[in-house]
């Protein structure tokens, strides 16, 4: 976890006591899992808007890909409805 071995953990666990006082850490330590669980949901909810815009531009490409086809090789008429007069 971040690196921090157990020993590491107890020292820094006992100079928060030392600090905070023990009545004092149940709270911070419910703040903080309060934060990391709004840090989770946004997350989680970026990442779903981002699935989501990736799946619209493969819409998006797939129609673009049909258009440059359809550009490619374009039907053969005979010129009778290819352009309407003004006139």
């Amino acid at each position: 976890m971040f690196g921090i071995g157990t020993g590491e953990l107890i020292v820094i666990l006992l100079i928060a006591i030392i600090i905070l006082g023990p009545n004092e850490i149940p709270k911070i330590a419910r703040t903080i899992g309060r934060g990391m669980r709004e840090l989770e949901r946004a997350k989680d909810e970026l990442k779903k808007n981002i699935e989501f815009d990736d799946d619209s531009f493969e819409e998006i490409k797939s129609e673009l890909d049909k258009t440059a086809r359809e550009i490619k090789s374009p039907k053969i008429s005979d010129g009778k409805n290819d352009f309407k007069s003004s006139i």
